[in-house]
């Protein structure tokens, strides 16, 4: 009886053994919780857009793209708990003169945006945050926005 006990308790052990390998416990495969979201920006540094701007921002397949307002850019990213890295940011070269100082606005979030360490989805809001410790904030966009 002792061995059937004991060989029970084996086949237990292994069974158990085979369903814990099978579920992957690594927390970096927990799913994107930026995938498949868009976002508008309301604030940056602390600062309003200048008004009649406005910048988007939408996150799938490990990618990031949207308006700055006068261009258009596009990333990849990654998220690891809180942690984001934003890597190969790019953008359109168009130059606009309306508002004033849409350009100096635009380049200010593209910096941030290209520097970022870490995000949070706090209620309705994404904040980013940048290595100096700045933040971009956004809620979600609305269908009647466009692009």
């Amino acid at each position: 009886m002792e061995i059937n006990h004991t060989r029970r308790a084996l086949i237990i052990t292994v069974l158990i053994m085979i369903f814990l390998g099978g579920c992957n416990l690594d927390p970096s495969n927990i799913a994107d919780p930026l995938q498949g979201t868009t976002w508008t920006l309301k604030s940056f540094a602390g600062k309003e857009l200048i008004p009649g701007s406005k910048m988007t921002a939408t996150f799938k397949d490990g990618k990031i793209s949207g308006s700055a307002s006068c261009n258009r850019y596009f990333a990849s990213y990654q998220t690891r708990a809180d942690a984001l890295i934003v890597e190969g940011l790019g953008w359109t070269e168009m130059a606009c003169l309306n508002p004033e100082g849409i350009m100096a606005q635009e380049s200010e979030i593209m910096h941030m945006l290209g520097s970022a360490v870490s995000h949070q989805i706090e209620g309705d809001r994404l904040v980013i945050q940048d290595t100096k410790g700045e933040q971009l904030i956004f809620t979600p966009r609305q269908d009647d926005q466009g692009n």
